[in-house]
């Protein structure tokens, strides 16, 4: 019996407070991403291509420039270590270009 009255006699607050309120939830923002855009990574493209073409201390007839999701990819046949810097420093000064890999063969002097 003295369990019964210990149940009726808890407040109907302190009853409240265990349980969570309607009202405190915070609402669910749900972002979408942003889908590739092809054609300015095209553009992305051709500009870095201009750009190490136009450097006239950059041989690049035989590098290859491809991009996705504004990663530019730089692969091919270089002189040497210098050339690499050069031509991530290039691509890296491009609008649209969010990170520079490279993929060069680098022949050694022997």
């Amino acid at each position: 019996m003295a369990a019964c009255l210990f149940c009726v006699a808890v407040p109907a607050a302190a009853q409240n407070a265990a349980a969570p309120s309607m009202d405190r939830l915070e609402p669910i923002v749900v972002t979408a991403r942003k889908r590739p855009d092809p054609a300015a990574d095209e553009k992305t493209r051709r500009q870095v291509e201009q750009a190490l073409h136009s450097d006239r201390f950059f041989y690049d007839e035989h590098v290859t420039v491809t991009i996705k999701n504004g990663v530019v990819t730089l692969q091919g046949i270089v002189f040497d270590d210098w050339d690499v810097r050069t031509a991530m420093r290039i691509a890296r000064k491009t609008p649209g270009v969010k990170r520079v890999v490279t993929d060069f063969y680098v022949p050694d002097g022997t």
